[in-house]
């Protein structure tokens, strides 16, 4: 019975082997020379707000905006739940709060110079203004007094 398990195995072993070596030469096969196969897919975006990459975005261009006042972690431990601004859903939190903004305060003091900042910071140009975010949040700081 042992033998027969251990031939199991071996034959899994192998088989697993030779899917990766096939799959392998498939996917080399099918990138051309013209055709870079590490490129992203159109329509995806990245989160830019490493220090070093924003200097050089600002060298180049006028228009980046200026950087806000970002937090390491929210004041006394608690964060507000910023998804009570409309626009604002699980997915803009988590951007928001990874990089640094907590509270409704700190939306409701953005200037337009740091709402560009974060328009190209984010990858979504407008959104700030469209869906008044900075108004709703002034109301929303001054009903959490």
């Amino acid at each position: 019975m042992s033998e027969v398990v251990s031939q199991i195995i071996i034959y899994l072993i192998l088989a697993a082997l030779i899917g990766f070596v096939a799959g392998y030469l498939i996917g080399r096969a099918s990138c051309t020379k013209n055709d870079s196969c590490n490129e992203k897919p159109k329509g995806t975006h990245e989160l830019h707000i490493d220090q070093r990459e924003q200097t050089d975005i600002g060298k180049k261009s006028k228009d980046v905006g200026e950087r806000p006042i970002l937090l390491l972690e929210p004041r006394g431990g608690k964060k507000d739940n910023l998804q009570l601004i409309k626009g604002i859903g699980n997915v803009l939190e988590k951007l928001l709060n990874d990089i640094g903004i907590y509270h409704f305060e700190q939306i409701a003091n953005l200037t337009k110079e740091e709402i560009k900042w974060l328009d190209n910071s984010m990858a979504f140009p407008g959104r700030i203004e469209r869906e008044d975010w900075v108004a709703q949040a002034k109301e929303l700081a001054q009903n959490s007094k």
